[in-house]
């Protein structure tokens, strides 16, 4: 009688399942950085980076946070060529932003400095935007400014081509000029030496020499070429800028009239 009573209670009052808790954007760079702190470098950069692309994060924080530490994973898992593009993306955002050198290991504060003095006309611009924001919404003003501001990212391609192309990529025209006017001049004597060489097809006996040191400065043009044309691409990589922030457009609104305006259309009523 009992057991029947037992089961008659399970039958008429099933046990209700437990809700699944929805996990939050929060809740997803909380476990990518636990796997970061845990040493699962490779784990926490697959996290971090379905969190950022496409953007999914809500607040300035978390994506300064998701920045910096898919950059450190970057760099602990000997990604370094990725490192510097996430520092620089968290410098647009806040560029007085300062990395911890007591948790931070110095090799890591000195890339992330090296990419702070890269960028820093570009930072220059976004810091004395921030300060007139500040400015416009402590004065309560009546202005809306708005400030349009167009972000390039600039390809690695053009670092391993020759004429300085990287260098004027770079914004550094000094250097660009002297590799192109170098790299040109060479390529103009190895051409020049060997279409000489060339109209020189029936020589003499004593054209020989003329014509091997024809030879001699051809390759040695060439072999000169090729060593400028690699200084170039290393040193444009070197000094890669992953991006650029282009000249702002402001344009501003006048609350004032847009009031006045009202104000007096309420009174023609």
């Amino acid at each position: 009688m009992i057991h029947s009573l037992l089961l008659a209670l399970l039958l008429t009052s099933p046990l209700e399942a437990p809700q699944k808790q929805v996990e939050t954007v929060q809740d997803e760079l909380r476990r990518a950085l636990n796997e970061y702190h845990y040493g699962n470098y490779q784990s926490a950069i697959v996290q971090l980076r379905g969190l950022i692309y496409p953007m999914r994060l809500n607040t300035d924080g978390q994506f300064i946070e998701a920045r910096k530490y898919l950059a450190f994973s970057y760099y602990l898992t000997d990604q370094h060529d990725l490192v510097g593009d996430e520092f620089a993306k968290l410098l647009y955002l806040s560029p007085d932003y300062e990395l911890d050198p007591f948790e931070v290991p110095p090799p890591i504060i000195e890339i992330f400095e090296r990419v702070r003095r890269e960028l820093k006309p570009q930072l220059d611009v976004i810091r004395e935007q921030k300060r007139e924001a500040e400015f416009k919404r402590r004065q309560g003003g009546l202005t809306i400014r708005t400030v349009e501001r167009t972000l390039v990212e600039q390809s690695q391609v053009a670092t391993l081509l020759p004429f300085g192309t990287g260098q004027f990529q770079n914004g550094d025209v000094g250097r660009g000029v002297a590799l192109l006017v170098t790299e040109l001049a060479l390529l103009g004597i190895n051409i020049g030496s060997h279409l000489y060489a060339r109209s020189h097809d029936n020589y003499s006996a004593s054209d020989r020499s003329l014509l091997e040191s024809l030879t001699l400065i051809q390759y040695a043009s060439l072999a000169l070429f090729g060593v400028t044309w690699s200084v170039g691409v290393f040193e444009a990589r070197l000094h890669f800028i992953p991006a650029y922030s282009k000249p702002p457009r402001i344009t501003e609104t006048s609350l004032e009239g847009r009031l006045g305006g009202s104000l007096r259309l309420q009174m023609n009523f």
